[in-house]
């Protein structure tokens, strides 16, 4: 471990690879330094990634608002488009390239088909399940990746680790058993849900390399312009629009877009910069909840007990697995915090 503080500061997006690595117990922000206090002092969460997790859990409701309007093609062209504006203009006021080195650009083309796939899956699964199963299936992300990390030799999993395999997997049955009422096709729209947990696995431990040498920042922002084109000459293919356009569901759009695609994406990092991976990342274990609220409050979602039961053992899951993770080597940060969302 580098025993040198990172700095917190001008290029906090672009050296964040660097910085999740080190330890936020033992180092202190600028502003530390300037008011005497230490690290181990700040606050207890950080507002910035809140508010990232909070928009992010109500991003699949607005998924389902804007599909209304927007086939699943159209909607993540346009939301993408959106992200790929705010990242490139946060890259532009911070005088850093917008794109990768050139050694890590083909692979960037490779993850932005990855991107593009996700998110593709999880706004096509939101046409036929619910918001709320949504949100308590794409909680059992980093599962896969820690399984995927595994089988990839970067760590390990001790008993208490795959017994949390098990028991997360346990509450996506659970959760996947019994439809909503209204929801005819659940049962598909929550194995694609499902699949889009495989996708950003595979997303977010191929990003780790070209993150650790390109930065987070033009590393994302290039994944998700060529996402954007996919989805855009694809939406030329099929007909974009699904049905009238609504005030609800451009505010939906607009909210996807640059809220949870690009303002939430750049304050989550810089979230992670000032308090580290591991606080800000508890953080992520309200997103559900968010998900549930805004399901049944914007859309008049049921909760099933099945749901409740089985979202539960998934967090849980979640919690035994990050309990049993032992690296075996350096595994540079990911690319995003599990789910991306419907980000």
């Amino acid at each position: 471990m580098n025993d040198r503080c990172p700095r917190t500061d001008a290029r906090e997006l672009e050296t964040v690879s660097e910085h999740l690595t080190k330890s936020p117990v033992t180092c202190t922000t600028p502003a530390d330094r300037l008011s005497g206090l230490s690290a181990s002092r700040r606050p207890v969460f950080s507002i910035k990634g809140l508010f990232a997790v909070v928009v992010w859990g109500a991003s699949f409701a607005a998924t389902r608002v804007a599909l209304h309007t927007l086939d699943p093609f159209g909607l993540v062209a346009v939301r993408l488009w959106m992200g790929v504006l705010v990242l490139s203009l946060v890259s532009v006021l911070r005088r850093r390239p917008l794109l990768p080195i050139r050694d890590d650009r083909p692979l960037g083309v490779v993850l932005g088909m990855v991107l593009a796939v996700h998110l593709l899956i999880q706004a096509y699964g939101l046409r036929y399940t619910s918001a709320i199963n949504t949100g308590w299936i794409i909680g059992f992300i980093p599962v896969t990746i820690a399984v995927g990390a595994y089988l990839l030799r970067q760590q390990r999993l001790n008993r208490v680790g795959w017994s949390g395999v098990g028991v997360g997997t346990g509450g996506v049955l659970l959760v996947t058993m019994v439809a909503p009422p209204d929801f005819k096709q659940a049962h598909f729209g929550d194995l694609l849900q499902v699949g889009s947990c495989l996708t950003w696995a595979v997303y977010t431990l191929a990003a780790a390399g070209p993150n650790a040498r390109s930065g987070v920042l033009r590393v994302t922002t290039f994944g998700m312009a060529v996402a954007a084109a996919i989805a855009t000459l694809a939406a030329f293919v099929t007909s974009a629009l699904s049905g009238p356009v609504t005030t609800r569901s451009l505010v939906a759009i607009g909210f996807l877009g640059v809220i949870c695609s690009g303002a939430a994406y750049y304050l989550w990092f810089a979230a992670v910069m000032e308090h580290g991976p591991a606080r800000t990342g508890a953080l992520l274990y309200i997103e559900p909840f968010v998900a549930l609220a805004t399901g049944a409050a914007l859309l008049g979602e049921h909760v099933t007990p099945n749901a409740l039961a089985g979202g539960l053992l998934v967090l849980l899951g979640v919690w035994l697995v990050s309990r049993g993770e032992a690296s075996v080597t350096p595994v540079p940060p990911v690319a995003a915090p599990t789910n991306c969302g419907s980000r």
